[in-house]
């Protein structure tokens, strides 16, 4: 966990499988960040509703985070910047909720 503000982010592809004890990536991040859910994606320049966890990675941070999007941003290809101040939560389950 942590707050960054960076670039560089990607969404990580292939994971609408997964799952974990929570019962879903946004109850994921709700439980292990300590925060309420917030109004607007966590995407820079983007102010949809957030409705998801999405697995996120950055060549600069280490493993899998989860942040919350909206629908169109979790299905974006290439590069995007964070909001200032978003909360990382780890997707690594056996740090967090199993």
């Amino acid at each position: 966990m942590g707050t960054v503000t960076a670039v560089g982010w990607k969404n990580k592809k292939g994971t609408g499988g997964r799952s974990c004890n929570c019962g879903s990536w946004k109850d994921h991040w709700i439980n292990n960040s300590g925060k309420s859910w917030p109004s607007t994606c966590s995407i820079a320049n983007c102010n949809n509703r957030p409705t998801l966890g999405a697995h996120v990675i950055n060549s600069n941070v280490s493993g899998e985070k989860i942040i919350p999007a909206c629908d169109s941003c979790n299905k974006l290809n290439g590069e995007f910047t964070l909001k200032g101040g978003i909360t990382l939560v780890s997707a690594n389950k056996q740090q967090t909720c199993q």
